[in-house]
């Protein structure tokens, strides 16, 4: 009957024993399992963290192409003015040359009337007539070319200030488009960035309660661990005095 009892408690020992070892197998395969899903939500949040930069530099590139985009516009802006105005000198300096050759031309005149006068009286009147005719003649082309210099003042300055619209409108729509672009990225920043804290403090309260999880489960596997090595002893123990009720 005591060996009868023996066996029984020896059965309910490995049986004890076995049921700590499966419970004790389980925790361990939980904590790698927490430790598999930590190191997946730290490869996410680098891969994040890797587009963010990313999106950074193409930031950073948008606005370098504007700036150089407002450089080129602006170069050629002023290349246009200083076309214009060496325009403007070249029609000055052309209607000086004129007023001057007809100032020339008046004085040469002036000297053929002096010189007709002393030669003959009679003739005076027809070379005053064709005198004034050739005056008349200048003076109309002089004020032809009066008229026609602010038209083409008029007309240049037109000209540049179309052509100067037209960049100044392309310019205004390449802004546009890279406010829109530098908008659209620093929405996408801000959601990476709102993304990352999230997944951050995510990660932060996970690895948090891993850790309290993990502390558990060790001290859980710990105590299961002791448990299991009194078992262990008593089972000895129990084989032991059966090895002795067997001999008696």
């Amino acid at each position: 009957k005591e060996l009868k009892e023996k066996e029984e408690s020896l059965l309910i020992c490995q049986q004890v024993c076995k049921h700590l070892q499966e419970e004790v197998a389980e925790k361990e395969r939980k904590e790698e399992d927490l430790k598999r899903r930590t190191g997946r939500s730290e490869s996410e949040l680098e891969t994040l963290k890797a587009l963010l930069s990313q999106t950074e530099q193409e930031v950073l590139m948008l606005k370098q192409e504007r700036e150089v985009l407002l450089v080129s516009q602006q170069s050629r802006t002023e290349q246009l003015q200083e076309a214009l105005r060496q325009k403007v000198r070249s029609e000055d300096s052309w209607r000086d040359k004129l007023e001057m050759d007809l100032a020339k031309g008046e004085a040469r005149h002036k000297e053929a009337i002096l010189k007709v006068r002393e030669e003959a009286r009679v003739e005076l009147d027809l070379e005053r007539q064709k005198q004034q005719e050739l005056i008349s003649k200048y003076q109309r082309e002089h004020e032809e070319l009066q008229q026609k210099i602010p038209g083409l003042i008029s007309s240049a300055t037109k000209s540049l200030r179309m052509e100067t619209e037209i960049l100044e409108k392309k310019l205004q729509d390449a802004q546009m488009k890279l406010a829109e672009k530098d908008g659209d990225k620093e929405k996408e920043i801000q959601s990476l960035k709102r993304l990352i804290s999230e997944l951050e403090f995510q990660l932060t309260m996970e690895k948090s309660n891993n850790e309290s999880f993990l502390d558990k489960l060790r001290k859980e596997i710990k105590h299961k661990s002791d448990e299991l090595e009194k078992l262990t002893q008593e089972k000895t123990q129990l084989i032991h005095s059966l090895s002795q009720v067997q001999e008696e």
